[in-house]
């Protein structure tokens, strides 16, 4: 495994590390019915996580929304005796029970200080190495949302803070009330969007996050081409899958796979290898379901790059390709 800095955080983070929203498994829904990651074992997800370790992988991103909390609990079972090797991030979605249009901003205040106890307790953990927002503040709430974050940071209870979004104007209004140390981005090969964002967080000293760098399994080629698996309708993919601009990638998407064959990587490494070759990007978190997945990510950091023939070929391709929106 390779590390770098996570920009002014000096934290050394793996050049790969773990998305655990698939952690989450299947969740019971008000129907009774069940909803989430197919596929998806808590035994084996704690056993991937261990496997992570063995791999030099050291960080794990979660959330309190993934499956309603069962990833972070999830991962605070894996993490027993072994926390202090792992830097945990995790994210709040700050505008939960707030009012946009009245906003009770002691209420927002609180919320984030909520959230950050039950984090902790589902954990098992006395602070958060990283804490992002999961979603903009309204508004009128960023300043206090901010001035939370930064408290947290004082009590020792979170060592870090940023936002997951694409958006720059929403993280410049931010940097307003107070520092940004880290951003979740999502980008990949079929969504490049956030280039001059990635570039923009490493003249400002801004670590990065990766999210999404499979595009939901989509650069995977499990779904597309001969013999292609099928999304189960109970998987909190199926629908965008069913959209007609998935259905139509997912038929361009094997005119990629020349950035495998014959290379030494894989499909899904080539996917990772490319984020990775971005200079602006500080560790790349693909989510995994089983140990098999997790140490065909960690290699994605001994294929070999991306060349620059490749990337316009790609680039080309990709650009035909129309997706439902995974950033």
């Amino acid at each position: 495994m390779k590390y770098r800095t996570l920009g002014q955080t000096g934290l050394k983070v793996s050049d790969v590390g773990i998305g655990a929203f698939p952690l989450s498994g299947m969740w019971k829904q008000p129907d009774g019915s069940l909803y989430g990651w197919h596929g998806t074992e808590d035994r084996e997800s704690i056993a991937l996580i261990h496997r992570a370790e063995d791999l030099g992988i050291n960080l794990i991103d979660t959330a309190e929304g993934y499956g309603e909390g069962h990833s972070e609990e999830v991962v605070g079972q894996a993490l027993k005796g072994r926390r202090e090797k792992w830097v945990v991030a995790t994210k709040v979605q700050p505008n939960r029970g707030i009012d946009a249009a009245k906003p009770d901003l002691k209420a927002a205040k609180a919320r984030i200080f909520s959230a950050a106890e039950e984090s902790l307790q589902r954990m098992g953990t006395d602070h958060i190495d990283l804490y992002q927002l999961h979603a903009i503040p309204h508004e009128a709430t960023g300043p206090v949302v901010m001035e939370a974050l930064a408290e947290l940071k004082r009590q020792g209870k979170v060592r870090w803070y940023g936002i997951s979004t694409n958006h720059r104007a929403a993280i410049d209004r931010l940097k307003t009330y107070g520092p940004i140390h880290l951003l979740q981005i999502g980008y990949n090969l079929l969504e490049r969007e956030a280039d001059a964002l990635l570039t923009w967080s490493k003249q400002e000293d801004i670590g990065t996050l990766i999210r999404v760098p499979l595009a939901k399994g989509m650069l995977t080629g499990k779904y597309a081409g001969p013999g292609a698996a099928k999304v189960p309708e109970n998987d909190l993919r199926y629908e965008r899958y069913q959209k007609p601009e998935s259905i139509d990638a997912l038929k361009k998407l094997p005119q990629l796979n020349f950035l495998a064959e014959g290379t030494g990587r894989t499909m899904p490494q080539a996917a990772l290898r490319f984020i990775l070759d971005h200079p602006g990007v500080s560790c790349v978190i693909a989510g995994a379901k089983n140990r098999e997945q997790i140490e065909q990510n960690a290699a994605a950091v001994d294929v070999p790059p991306i060349s620059d023939e490749e990337r316009q070929r790609a680039f080309a391709i990709a650009d035909t390709i129309r997706t439902p929106g995974w950033t």
